[in-house]
């Protein structure tokens, strides 16, 4: 057979043929080029660029290390260190540690999910799954000093200002609160028995008026007074561990405003009349 005869092999790829090889696009071939993370290969007089077997390999790295989330600036740090080798079993050691992470947030979001799917009426204003409640570790440590006939309204008021906060992980103070609060109540169990006491036996009674006029107020201030006054050494040290050093700012100002929704929404006039009661004196104690 004549050699004339015989075809010439192609020994290189053009650029769409190289990118249908590696389930990418010639743009993304081009961009690479473009960052300098591929180097550009020999071109014809037609400026086509001309892929050898060499190329396809440094392709075929980036598109792998591409495939194991690292950003294309990591990989050209990779690729472009003195031991390659070490340098990738380093970035991927970071990456697993990332992964770890998102894989926790991920079960805790599921976890969340299911909590709510549980629920028989969903409150989409109130989509916070079910966070930590200092409250709870409360009741849990010291039940000996709450009383057995805890008003139910109490405690759920108490959750769900605590499940609000806990939506605002940057503004809640809860976690910097709880200690000095728990420290002073094992420390005068008796005090906070008696004021969880009275606290209650108010609550209760302010529960079944649904409505407020002037003398009303009048006796819940009075109310609010005697409870201070027989209780004092206690709520001004709780009143003390749960502020907070921006008090003034216009988030906690905002804030407040959103959990005076929630109040008037869950309480009787005269309960919410009493909480207002009960703050103004905590202001006046920590302006002391």
């Amino acid at each position: 057979m004549s050699t004339a005869t015989v075809a010439t092999k192609r020994t290189f790829l053009y650029i769409k043929e190289v990118a249908d090889l590696f389930g990418i696009t010639p743009k993304t071939v081009r961009h690479y080029h473009k960052i300098g993370l591929l180097p550009e290969p020999e071109r014809t007089e037609s400026d086509y660029r001309l892929y050898t077997g060499r190329d396809l390999w440094r392709l075929r790295t980036i598109c792998e290390l591409r495939r194991l989330g690292l950003p294309l600036a990591q990989i050209r740090t990779v690729l472009a260190a003195p031991k390659p080798a070490d340098a990738l079993r380093l970035t991927l050691a970071a990456q697993l540690d990332e992964i770890e992470t998102k894989l926790i947030e991920l079960a805790e979001r599921k976890e969340r999910i299911e909590q709510l799917m549980t629920q028989e009426a969903l409150n989409v204003q109130e989509v916070n799954g079910q966070p930590e409640l200092y409250v709870d570790k409360i009741l849990a440590k010291h039940a000996d000093l709450i009383p057995t006939a805890l008003d139910e309204s109490l405690l759920q008021f108490e959750r769900e200002m605590e499940k609000v906060m806990a939506t605002f992980p940057e503004q809640d103070s809860r976690e910097a609160a709880i200690s000095p609060m728990m420290a002073y109540i094992e420390a005068h169990p008796e005090e906070y028995r008696q004021l969880m006491h009275d606290y209650n036996e108010a609550w209760r009674q302010l529960g079944a008026r649904d409505t407020l006029d002037a003398e009303s107020e009048e006796t819940i201030s009075r109310l609010a007074d005697t409870l201070l006054e027989r209780n004092r050494a206690m709520f001004q040290a709780l009143t003390q561990a749960s502020t907070t050093q921006e008090e003034s700012s216009p988030t906690t100002a905002v804030l407040g405003e959103m959990m005076d929704e929630k109040v008037q929404a869950m309480l009787t006039p005269a309960q919410h009349y009493f909480l207002k009661c009960l703050g103004t004196a905590a202001d006046e104690m920590r302006a002391a």
